[in-house]
């Protein structure tokens, strides 16, 4: 069986494809109001009917007075969707001195909760950053779970909000993200793996070690360290700045893979059918000779620019900094990761950060380079979702036999 999903605020399909990888999905519509995101998605995503695709705003479209989204909403009911999935932009969750029904940027999350109840799914997993859990004093958390109980959505107490670690379920790299998990008031929540059992154990920076630690299963076996920034990347042909183009071959180097990079370049799963593997968005920015000096000079793991805290040079023996959107584009190094190599001093590529996000190679981003950079940023790694539908999945599974 293949369970019928939607995607809600999709961006460039981070989630989605998650999803996708399992085989075990199939995503009927998705909704964005950012075109080159949704550029993005229809090229990557070609099963889903375009007509299906919508570059508007997800409350616009489950506004049912609103008759212009009459035949996507009854195409909607007809199919019968069983997960509804997204991210509400965390930009509308900053509620400082305000009362939460005072803000309009609660439409955000309150219009996921619309298309929930519009759809009626079995289920649904909503994505958002960990600081929505003490926003305006956990008030808005617990406005969210209010809203999902009020439509028949409950069962909170058995798997409450989650924060998870990205690199440990195989991302090559340090991020955070908090997962909403609801189920229809008709489903049996107990049969249900939560939080999805870790693949690698927990990243703790500890005197240049790595150390793993244990803290969400008692039964865990022993488990790998999370995969490394050498291990995502040293496959990707070198660049120096302003180096690179939309598509390149392969360096014929093989034999030196690494099992994430195997995975990583598996075109397999790639649905657009007879597409030869090329390296695509593997474009290096032109920097100043100053910068490049730089760059040079600083150590692995350190700021490359002290006014950018978030600019550091990766650590090649450690999982990724998280990666951000924004500033992709010239000169400036805010919101940037570099190059962990002397060979290579210059500023991450589109490829790379996708490789750190989990993103397989046949994945092609469209838009300027400062919205290929957001649209990668903004996106949940697809290997952490694959591991929430894969759970999710077994847990369909067994209610069905």
């Amino acid at each position: 069986m293949k369970l019928k999903l939607l995607d809600l605020f999709c961006g460039a399909g981070g989630m989605s494809l998650g999803f996708h990888l399992t085989k075990k999905y199939r995503v009927v519509g998705a909704i964005d109001n950012w075109k080159p995101a949704l550029e993005t998605y229809k090229y990557n995503f070609p099963d889903v009917p375009i007509e299906n695709i919508l570059l508007d705003s997800v409350d616009d479209v489950f506004e049912e007075k609103n008759t212009k989204y009459d035949n996507f909403r009854n195409k909607l009911l007809k199919e019968k969707i069983d997960i509804i999935i997204g991210g509400p932009p965390c930009q509308g969750m900053s509620l400082a001195g305000k009362r939460l029904n005072d803000d309009p940027r609660n439409q955000l999350f309150k219009s996921f909760v619309k298309a929930v109840n519009f759809c009626k799914p079995k289920a649904f997993v909503m994505e958002n950053v960990p600081g929505l859990l003490s926003t305006n004093d956990g008030n808005l958390n617990k406005a969210i779970l209010e809203h999902f109980k009020n439509i028949g959505y409950s069962h909170f107490e058995s798997h409450k909000p989650t924060i998870l670690r990205s690199e440990q379920y195989g991302v090559p790299q340090i991020r955070r993200r908090l997962f909403y998990l609801g189920f229809r008031k008709d489903i049996d929540a107990s049969n249900l793996n939560w939080p999805p059992k870790p693949s690698h154990l927990k990243y703790i920076k500890s005197k240049n070690k790595v150390e793993g630690i244990r803290d969400l299963f008692d039964d865990i076996e022993t488990l790998p360290y999370p995969v490394n920034v050498y291990e995502a990347i040293s496959d990707l042909p070198k660049l120096n700045s302003g180096e690179g183009s939309i598509t390149l071959d392969y360096d014929d180097n093989d034999d030196n893979l690494s099992s994430y990079q195997h995975m990583i370049r598996n075109w397999k799963s790639c649905p657009r059918k007879n597409e030869k593997p090329k390296v695509y968005n593997h474009e290096a920015s032109n920097h100043t000779q100053k910068l490049i000096d730089k760059i040079k000079i600083t150590e692995c793991g350190m700021s490359v620019d002290d006014k950018y805290h978030d600019s550091k040079k990766w650590n090649p023996k450690a999982p990724g900094y998280t990666v951000k959107a924004l500033g992709a584009g010239g000169g400036s190094t805010n919101r940037r990761a570099f190059h962990y190599s002397k060979s290579q001093a210059r500023g991450s590529t589109i490829r790379e950060n996708a490789r750190i996000q989990s993103f397989p190679d046949w994945f092609f981003f469209k838009g300027s380079k400062t919205d290929q950079m957001s649209q990668v940023g903004n996106a949940v790694p697809p290997f952490l979702a694959k591991a929430i539908a894969t759970s999710l999945f077994k847990k369909f599974e067994k209610d069905e036999n």
